[in-house]
């Protein structure tokens, strides 16, 4: 375990040029904040450490490796403590994208992590530290303020009907719901959104599909073995069940996909959870040796053939091209 995490932080604290947001927005901030300007959009956590590291630094490296020792803590002591398949668990955040997710919008996933660390909060009903973390990760990135809503959602028992319907529900209200939500955002400060570079109207269908059947799984495979949903099932099952919702509307709202980033990270508890409520071994193994190579399909295609996120060719700051 330890290996793997300094495989993984070694990877992504010390890239070089890798990610779309790498040269776009993360180096011209930090030469900005080295330079004695106090540039606005950005939070005051990630301000913070941006100027910490350049009273001692003309390098922005030391950010990279701070925000990877954030996230792979974050993440690898919420696994060993929730995950009921630790290398499952683990093999899907590579599989699922996440890392390669991270190494491109690095700030935001660096405050999920902190949100996917506050899921224990949660569960022991501990609204102080919770409500700490999302505090915390706001001072990375402010829409870590929406995820306050999960302490009040696990009261709302979910079931198969609910796993069903909700996803319908949302491609058949589709429009209304798009009209809605945009409106919304035009009475805020995200309005210059609608209509940009960023509104494009793609609606992603794999990444749509792919989420429909994450939630499907994850909510017949206890169903059919009369497992039912425990408390701490039932939070995770409520993460995917939004992810799907947000997932189909992506698209038609500005930016929704960064919403439902704010609540992936539970993924790579449930899938290991719904598994585990396979009791034939062999029925298990052949599922779980399944998604294992759709994963590493997906990734071959997504990531070694479309380059998504900007992460390949990699590049070490070690042995970097000039």
């Amino acid at each position: 375990m330890i290996a793997s995490a300094l495989v993984f932080i070694a990877l992504t604290g010390f890239r070089y040029g890798i990610g779309q947001d790498y040269f776009y927005t993360y180096v011209p901030y930090f030469d900005q904040v080295r330079s004695g300007f106090s540039p606005h959009g950005m939070e005051v956590g990630y301000y913070a450490l941006n100027w910490i590291v350049s009273r001692f630094s003309n390098d922005p490296t030391p950010v990279f490796l701070v925000c990877s020792l954030i996230f792979f803590f974050c993440t690898y002591s919420t696994i060993l403590r929730e995950s009921s398949c630790v290398p499952m668990s683990v093999f899907l955040l590579f599989g699922m994208s996440y890392i390669f997710i991270f190494m491109n919008a690095m700030r935001q996933m660096t405050a999920v992590s902190i949100l996917f660390f506050s899921l224990r909060y949660i569960e022991d009903r501990k609204v102080v530290p919770f409500l700490l973390c999302v505090v915390v990760a706001s001072l990375f990135h402010a829409s870590s303020l929406i995820f306050c809503i999960m302490y009040w959602l696990l009261r709302i028992r979910v079931t198969l009907a609910i796993c069903c319907l909700v996803p319908l529900l949302v491609l058949l209200l589709r429009g209304p719901i798009s009209e809605f939500m945009i409106w919304v955002i035009g009475q805020t400060s995200y309005a210059g959104y609608i209509g940009s570079i960023f509104d494009t109207g793609e609606t992603g269908p794999i990444n749509a599909l792919m989420n429909v059947i994450i939630l499907l799984f994850s909510a017949v495979v206890p169903w059919m073995t009369k497992k039912g949903y425990s408390s701490r099932y039932n939070l995770f099952l409520i993460c995917q069940l939004l992810c799907t919702a947000i997932a189909l509307i992506t698209g038609a709202i500005p930016l929704a996909q960064r919403v439902r980033w704010l609540f992936v990270l539970p993924s790579v508890l449930l899938i290991p959870d719904a598994l585990n409520c396979i009791d034939n071994k062999g029925i298990r193994f052949l599922t779980e040796l399944s998604i294992v190579l759709l994963y590493i399909i997906y990734i071959y295609i997504t990531i070694g053939l479309w380059n998504g996120n900007g992460v390949v060719p990699y590049q070490s700051v070690f042995f970097r091209v000039s």
